[in-house]
């Protein structure tokens, strides 16, 4: 079973998608049968917060993360970017663990394939 590591660096519901497209993908991996681990990084870590305010249009990411940890995904938020946005983990989906640099670099050591959005 191939594993992969999607970095997500966006926050939510920007004009590009970059965060719709990485969880997109993640549930497709999901579907492959691939270890899917999904690391909240810089402003990415905002796809994790619970309570999220979804504009009108918009798919509700706190939902589709939730949806897709409940299936199998692993999700950590990096613990600096945690901080410097003034959150803590009770702020984050259940099932995020707050991370490190550290562990990141494990996962990616451990990883088929590594993907940034």
């Amino acid at each position: 079973m191939s594993t992969i590591t999607i970095i997500i660096q966006n926050a939510p519901y920007k004009e590009d998608n970059k965060a719709w497209h990485a969880l997109r993908f993640a549930g497709a991996a999901l579907t492959e049968d691939m270890t899917v681990r999904v690391h909240l990084l810089d402003e990415g870590v905002k796809v994790g917060i619970r309570g999220q305010q979804v504009p009108e249009g918009k798919v509700n990411l706190e939902e589709l993360l939730s949806e897709l940890i409940e299936c199998g995904l692993e999700a950590r938020a990096c613990g600096m970017s945690v901080d410097d946005y003034g959150l803590t983990e009770n702020d984050l989906i259940t099932g995020i663990e707050k991370s490190s640099m550290k562990a990141l670099a494990s996962w990616v050591k451990s990883s088929d394939h590594v993907i940034a959005f």
